[in-house]
């Protein structure tokens, strides 16, 4: 669940925000409206590794067709994979 706190309670809990985040940003708010997000370091490594991946065309193209193959099941076993990757 997503966590809201006041730029008040963020600023007397900074020391201990991090170990509060979870897997969850925290949404910082200055009179009711959000105004920034707090993320961890796993949090915010995780999102550009993700961007990295779907900015690189090729990959994404990948990485989405086998999805799709995959909500299809259509899928193979790991020793037909490796047959086919020429690794048996």
């Amino acid at each position: 669940m997503t966590k809201y706190l006041t730029i008040a309670e963020a600023n007397q809990n900074l020391l201990k925000l991090s170990s509060e985040l979870g897997d969850e940003p925290a949404i910082i708010t200055e009179d009711g409206k959000p105004v920034m997000v707090a993320f961890s370091y796993e949090q915010i490594a995780s999102l550009l590794e993700t961007l990295e991946i779907l900015e690189d065309e090729e990959l994404s193209s990948i990485l989405s067709e086998a999805i799709a193959q995959d909500q299809a099941e259509k899928r193979i076993s790991w020793l037909d994979a490796q047959k086919q990757l020429g690794w048996e």
